[in-house]
């Protein structure tokens, strides 16, 4: 759980802050290229739970027009499904957990 930074003049505890942020964004994000000639891509990251949100970024125009979403959220993975099709279509994830 991130904490609040009550003493601005606290370096202790803005270090201690500033840790806990980094430790929930260290892994929570990454990259995926969407399968070809398949309806699903799923993705494995230890960070996602069942309360997971899961945002993406495409990172190419085939992947902005690809319809893509994530349709499932286990523990340990995501699934996002699409339009098959044979054409690179790459996406950033950021994993947000609450």
């Amino acid at each position: 759980m991130v904490q609040s930074v009550y003493n601005h003049t606290d370096t202790r505890q803005i270090t201690t802050v500033l840790n806990s942020v980094v430790n929930l964004l260290d892994s929570a994000t990454g990259s995926v290229t969407l399968a070809n000639s398949t309806t699903t891509t799923t993705v494995t990251n230890a960070k996602v739970t069942t309360a997971s949100r899961i945002f993406l970024q495409p990172r190419n125009a085939n992947a902005a027009t690809s319809g893509a979403f994530v349709s499932a959220i286990t523990n340990g993975s995501f699934t996002i499904s699409h339009a098959s099709a044979t054409t690179e279509r790459a996406f950033d994830y950021l994993i947000y957990s609450a």
